[in-house]
C-alpha cells in the first residue's frame, strides 16, 4: 500500500492510501477508535478511508472555522449550463415503523441499532438509485469518481459536496435550498490528489478539501425544507426496509458469519453487490432487483451520505430511550452517518438497520448519495 502524507489547512495532516483489503472491518466494540469505523460495533472498517482519516477528529463533520478571505460562496450557484438530470423519483408515503433491528440479527451493532418506534409524518420522494455520474455532471459539476461510468454512482465526494448538488437542483427547479453553503472553501469536486498529481481512492482532510462552516442547515427541521436534501437516518431506513419485517433483507434472511469473512449470502446475490459477488468493483445502478418500493442498491454497491449526525454507539432515541419518536432529526453535530454498506463489505452487514459513519469532509470511492424531497400536502 502506498501512502503519502501532505500537510494541509490549519496543520491538519492528510494521508493518501490505496484501497483496503476485502476483509475490511474489525471486531465489535462499544468504543470509538478515532478512526472512521462503523457505528458502535465498528462493524465495518473501510481501511483506506480509515487510514486517510486517522489524523483528524472523528467528530469534525463540517469542520472548523473557514477563513472568510478564502470563502467559495458560489459552489452551489447556477452557471446556466445545467440540465435537469433524468431521475426516477419514488413516492414514499408517511407512516410508522420500527427503527433498528432485533438483538439476534447477524452482525448487529451493540446499541446503535436498538429498536424504537418512529413515525414519519411527511411523505417524501426519493431517487430510485444512488445518484449516477451522469446525473451528477448534468448540474455542471466536475466528476471526481474513482471508477468512471455514466451509470455508476458518483463517488469521491464528501458530505458537503453532495449538499451542493442538492442545492443546485433545488435552484434549477425554483425551490428553496435546504443548505447554507455560503461560508465554504477548498477545491470542490477535486477528488483525492496529492501535490504531484497522483490520484487516490480516498482522503480525509487537507487544504484542498471542500469544507464549510456551520450552521449549514437552512431548516432546523429537515422535513420542513421544500428543496432537495439528503434523507434523515429514519427516512433512509424506512425506505430501505420497504415494509419488510419478517426477514433481514427483502431478499430473505442472512446467515451469521464473522465480520471479517466474505461468504456467500444467497439472499443477497439477486439484490446487492457485496464482497462475494462484486469482484471488488463498483457497478452500474439498476443491475440487481429493487426493493418492494422500487429502490435499487439500498444494500451494497456504495454507501450513501445521510443528513444525520452520528457517532458510534449512539442509539436513535439516545435522549429518551424507549420513547416513540416523531420526525427525528438527531444531534446538532458529530460525524456524518452513511448507510447501505458497499461492494467490498461482508454480506451480513448489508442490512437496512446497519449504521456507519464518516468524517463529513472525507472523500471515498465507496461513498455516494441518494437525495429526497419532502412532499407537502
Amino acid at each position: 500500500m502506498k501512502c503519502t502524507a501532505v500537510t494541509g489547512l490549519a496543520l491538519i495532516v492528510i494521508v493518501f492510501c490505496g484501497c483496503g483489503s476485502k476483509a475490511e472491518r474489525v471486531q465489535d466494540t462499544d468504543t470509538s477508535s478515532g478512526l472512521e469505523s462503523s457505528d458502535d460495533s465498528a462493524s465495518s472498517t473501510d481501511t483506506s478511508s480509515a487510514s486517510a482519516d486517522a489524523d483528524t477528529d472523528a467528530d469534525t463533520d463540517t469542520d472548523s472555522d473557514v477563513d472568510s478571505e478564502s470563502e467559495l460562496p458560489d459552489a452551489d450557484e447556477l452557471t446556466g449550463n445545467e440540465t435537469t438530470p433524468s431521475i426516477d423519483w419514488m413516492t414514499i408515503e408517511h407512516g410508522t415503523f420500527t427503527f433498528g433491528s432485533p438483538p439476534d440479527s447477524p452482525c448487529r451493532a451493540a446499541t446503535s441499532e436498538n429498536e424504537v418506534t418512529v413515525t414519519l409524518t411527511r411523505s417524501f420522494q426519493i431517487a430510485s438509485t444512488e445518484i449516477t455520474q451522469a446525473q451528477w455532471t448534468a448540474l455542471d459539476l466536475p466528476n471526481p469518481s474513482w471508477s468512471p461510468g455514466d451509470n455508476k454512482p458518483v463517488t469521491v465526494i464528501n458530505f458537503l459536496e453532495a449538499l451542493v448538488w442538492c442545492n443546485k437542483l433545488s435552484k434549477l427547479e425554483g425551490l428553496e435550498p435546504c443548505y447554507n453553503l455560503t461560508a465554504c472553501q477548498g477545491d470542490f469536486g477535486s477528488g483525492c490528489i496529492d501535490g504531484e498529481g497522483n490520484h487516490y481512492p480516498s482522503c480525509g482532510s487537507g487544504g484542498f478539501i471542500f469544507m464549510c462552516n456551520n450552521p449549514i442547515h437552512n431548516y432546523e427541521d429537515r422535513y420542513s425544507c421544500p428543496g432537495y436534501r439528503l434523507p434523515t437516518s429514519p427516512e433512509w431506513e424506512y425506505a430501505a426496509k420497504a415494509g419488510v419485517t419478517e426477514t433481514h433483507t427483502y431478499g430473505g434472511d442472512l446467515v451469521s458469519e464473522p465480520i471479517s469473512a466474505c461468504n456467500d449470502q444467497p439472499s443477497l446475490n439477486d439484490i446487492a453487490w457485496y464482497c462475494f459477488n462484486s469482484d471488488d468493483e463498483v457497478h452500474d445502478v439498476e443491475q440487481k432487483l429493487p426493493n418492494p418500493w422500487g429502490l435499487y442498491d439500498t444494500l451494497g454497491n456504495v454507501r450513501e451520505w445521510i443528513d444525520y449526525y452520528f457517532s458510534g454507539g449512539t442509539p436513535l432515541d439516545y435522549q429518551n430511550p424507549g420513547v416513540p419518536m416523531i420526525d427525528p432529526v438527531g444531534p446538532d453535530e458529530g460525524s456524518v452517518e452513511t448507510r447501505g454498506q458497499t461492494y467490498m463489505n461482508t454480506g451480513c452487514l448489508l442490512r437496512p438497520s446497519d449504521r456507519f459513519y464518516d468524517i463529513g469532509i472525507s472523500r471515498d470511492s465507496r461513498v455516494g448519495f441518494r437525495p429526497v424531497r419532502t412532499i407537502f400536502e
